[in-house]
């Protein structure tokens, strides 16, 4: 199990096949109203079994790369995924659906094992995302992990989207 790793996070990809756990954490982050919100989505509310096999379908898009965000004890935090994906850049996305687990700092580590990984074995030269203005919390732990705001502009719902960017050269993997 050579999987991407930071601090206390390992990201685990979906290609490796999820447990029973993982499957209802994924479920659960995606049908919890506050989680959806801070999306700019909908709270899911179709079965289990249709999203799993929607989850199932989108992960062997060839587009995008999509993991589990693992604890130091190997239990489900979130999902995170590399979207967009061409040989030069992807779009990074990531949800922590454990709300107590919320302003911890793991999903910052996530970011920084994506980034490690999107870097060095992918050889990716630009990592980028959005993320809400007004989630001040989310753009903290993204410079953390070493992105840059480069833009803002109007988003979903009619918020105000910030603009952020990683490129492979400004990177440091020990940070």
């Amino acid at each position: 199990m050579d999987w991407p790793r930071f601090g206390r996070v390992t990201l685990k990809p979906f290609s490796a096949g999820l447990t029973e756990e993982e499957w209802k954490g994924l479920y659960e982050t995606f049908r919890d109203p506050e989680v959806a919100e801070w999306n700019g989505s909908s709270p899911l509310r179709s079965p289990f079994w249709l999203f799993k096999r929607f989850v199932q379908a989108e992960t062997r898009r060839k587009d995008r790369l999509a993991f589990v965000i693992l604890d130091e004890k190997g239990e489900y935090l979130g999902t995170l995924e590399l979207y967009d994906l061409t040989p030069e850049e992807a779009t990074l996305g990531i949800l922590i659906g454990r709300k107590e687990r919320w302003g911890q700092g793991y999903g910052t580590e996530a970011v920084r094992a994506a980034l490690g990984y999107a870097f060095s074995t992918l050889g990716l030269k630009r990592v980028k995302l959005r993320t809400f203005a007004h989630n001040l919390r989310a753009r903290r732990a993204f410079e953390k992990a070493g992105f840059r705001e480069v833009g803002s502009g109007p988003g979903p719902r009619g918020r105000e989207d910030v603009h952020m960017e990683v490129r492979r050269e400004d990177f440091s993997p020990e940070a």
